[in-house]
């Protein structure tokens, strides 16, 4: 997706993800991959804070670390 006025200047953004079903996700779901094949995607609500709070790196939502986390209100 591109955004024009995102923070450090307009560009194109990961929005979601998708790709191909790994045939073991398959087999495990009770489904013959020989017969099937399974394609999945989804919009991911991390890119859409990283872009309206300009977060250079997604890792640092998901590591967990309270510092990063106190000036949005979450933690301690």
């Amino acid at each position: 997706m591109w955004f024009a006025n995102k923070k450090g200047g307009a560009g194109w953004v990961e929005w979601g993800g998708c790709g191909m079903v790994n045939p073991n996700v398959l087999r495990a779901a009770g489904i013959d991959p020989e017969v099937y094949t399974g394609f999945a995607f989804g919009m991911g609500l991390e890119r859409t804070l990283q872009v309206r709070n300009g977060i250079p790196d997604m890792r640092d939502m998901v590591e967990g670390d309270v510092r990063f986390s106190l000036p949005f209100g979450v933690g301690a």
